[in-house]
């Protein structure tokens, strides 16, 4: 059960990290 939590928080600290970068990934392209 540990395990399932802590793959569950390794997938949701990288789909965080991806969506961060996407939303700034968007902002520069649109700001150019």
């Amino acid at each position: 059960m540990v395990i399932f939590f802590e793959a569950l928080l390794v997938l949701a600290t990288i789909l965080i990290s991806w969506f961060g970068l996407y939303v700034l990934y968007r902002l520069v392209t649109d700001e150019s």
